[in-house]
């Protein structure tokens, strides 16, 4: 067991909080790059003294020694943690068990003071793989989302199937934006003013026609009455909308564009930003204001059901909130536990692939939320990702179905491709995990990294235990696979692992799936499972 060394101290007015942990620990592959020390930094009165050579990482756990005056809470990025606090005199001291399960920047408070410390895995290069499948999976809704409305818009051009999915998104914004450009443009020309009445308080010199009620308290004495003035506008409710509308595409395209400051071909990005500030800017002029306060609703009213033009802004509307656009700076600020992300990026990346390798279309997409907090998949089979064959069935892409009218015991997989729910399916399930079991390592190993021996049992398990429902109980998994992140320097060696040779043998085994490596290993699978063979076997076993 490596020894436990004291890895950060933060001394405050509320008290001192100590995080102790192993000095050494194992770690996969690339995750030896970056920095080889804590980084943090106080928050309040705080004073903190991280230990140089020292590295806090995500699946480790750790020990927290906290000793106060009184008794206070002590919270974990805004999660109070179970404290069990013992009097020593004067003094309260606890100790307790942490495991962060989660990457970057987090905050430990002790009372009102705290610390802010970095923590990073020791399976992928935080600076590099995390960063990128962050991005990538940010791309793969969005891209996905273009390819599943793009037949909504106009047809996209055939040149344009194999284009990365930002490519993709980007040649589909365009389209959209002309359109909603148009639309803006003619429905604040043709939208019609509206008589506005509003009550105002003036004198009585200034009345019309007073009442005999006005005359009567005139004759009292007073000399300001109440009237209803009313007066013709331009910037009634919808145009307000419509403006509101242009100033919500510019923020988003604004957070975008910051948030991609690498992007290749961004130029394109550049140009639709410049015609939505123009739009912006004329609208706003022409209608007296700088800047709109509030988000574009959809108005109900008579005149914006009726509105032809208002009617297509609508629309567009309505197309661009279906995951075009990100909700926060970050489509994915919330997942911060990397076996989390890593298993939302495996099940986007194996729905693009069948796209690709099918050759079809994308009509439903996978449900994703749009908070910025956070990012949750849907799940089940009313949730699943469906992709149009041009032959007219449908690919179902499952993300965690549940299959609980089974013989024994329900199951619940990761992610699940099938033909309309007929026939075998393929099965995997994305392992952000490796095995430490060091008589594991050396039986299995053959020299690599790999998953854990307990999640490849579990694809025998899942290979076994799902059946049709009804007598006679036919399996019906073909294949069942880890999908976990092999660095990539032993990526091509795996093809010689016997985790891979045990594919093709018994239809269990694992593939390794990296954001910066290749997906060659997935897409054989996938492609496999798409063979027309797969098909005739599918509908024959569907037919019985």
């Amino acid at each position: 067991m490596p020894p436990i060394g004291e890895l950060v101290r933060m001394e405050s007015p509320d008290g001192i909080l100590v995080i102790l942990g192993p000095e050494q620990v194992k770690t996969i592959g690339d995750a030896q790059a970056g920095a080889r020390e804590v980084h943090g930094f106080a928050l309040g009165a705080a004073e903190i003294r991280p230990s140089e050579g020292r590295v806090l990482y995500d699946d480790v756990i750790y020990t927290v020694q906290v000793s106060a005056r009184r008794r206070v809470g002590v919270t974990q990025a805004d999660r109070s943690l179970k404290v069990e606090w013992v009097a020593h005199g004067s003094i309260f001291v606890s100790t307790l068990s942490l495991s962060f399960r989660q990457l970057g920047w987090t905050e430990l408070r002790l009372g009102d003071h705290g610390i802010r410390v970095q923590v990073r895995s020791r399976k992928m290069d935080f600076e590099t793989d995390y960063q990128i499948m962050v991005n990538d999976l940010e791309n793969q809704v969005r891209g996905l989302t273009a390819r599943l409305i793009s037949h909504l818009v106009q047809p996209m051009d055939a040149s344009e199937d194999n284009i990365d999915l930002w490519s993709y998104w980007l040649a589909l914004m365009e389209k959209l934006w002309a359109d909603l450009a148009r639309d803006v443009t003619e429905a604040w020309r043709t939208l019609p003013p509206q008589l506005r009445s509003e009550d105002r308080v003036v004198d009585i010199q200034r009345l019309r026609k007073p009442r005999p009620s006005d005359l009567r308290a005139y004759g009292r004495g007073h000399d300001r009455f109440s009237s209803e003035v009313r007066s013709w506008t331009t910037l009634t409710p919808e145009r307000l909308y419509v403006l509101q509308l242009v100033q919500d595409v510019y923020r988003r395209l604004t957070r975008i564009h910051d948030a991609k400051p690498r992007v290749m071909d961004n130029e394109r990005l550049l140009e639709i930003f410049r015609s939505v500030s123009r739009l912006l800017r004329m609208l706003a002029a022409e209608g007296g204001l700088e800047r709109v306060v509030g988000g574009p609703i959809i108005p109900t009213s008579p005149l914006a059901e009726s509105h032809p033009a208002l009617r297509r802004v609508v629309r567009w509307h309505r197309l661009l909130r279906r995951g075009l656009f990100p909700e926060g700076q970050s489509y994915f600020v919330g997942p911060k536990d990397i076996s989390l992300l890593y298993e939302y990026w495996c099940y986007l990346t194996i729905v693009r692939l069948v796209v690709e390798e099918s050759q079809g279309v994308l009509m439903v997409e996978p449900t994703a939320s749009v908070r910025p907090e956070d990012i949750a998949l849907g799940s089940g089979r009313a949730a699943c990702a469906r992709v149009q064959l041009k032959n007219g069935r449908q690919i179902e892409i499952l993300y965690q179905p549940l299959y609980n009218r089974l013989p024994t015991i329900a199951q619940k997989p990761d992610h699940v491709i099938q033909l309309q729910g007929i026939g075998q399916l393929t099965v995997f399930d994305a392992k952000y995990r490796f095995e430490w079991h060091d008589d594991n390592v050396g039986n299995y190993g053959g020299g690599m990294p790999i998953p854990p021996v307990d999640a490849v049992n579990s694809m025998h398990q899942y290979h076994d235990a799902i059946v049709e429902i009804g007598a006679p109980f036919k399996r019906l998994v073909d294949r069942a696979l880890v999908v976990f992140p092999l660095p990539k320097a032993h990526h091509d060696n795996w093809v010689h692992h016997r985790f891979y040779a045990s594919i093709e043998s018994v239809g269990v085994g694992a593939i390794p799936l990296v954001p910066t490596g290749s997906d060659a290993y997935l897409r054989e699978e996938i492609r496999r499972c798409l063979t027309p063979n797969s098909f005739t076997q599918t509908e024959q076993s569907g037919d019985r």
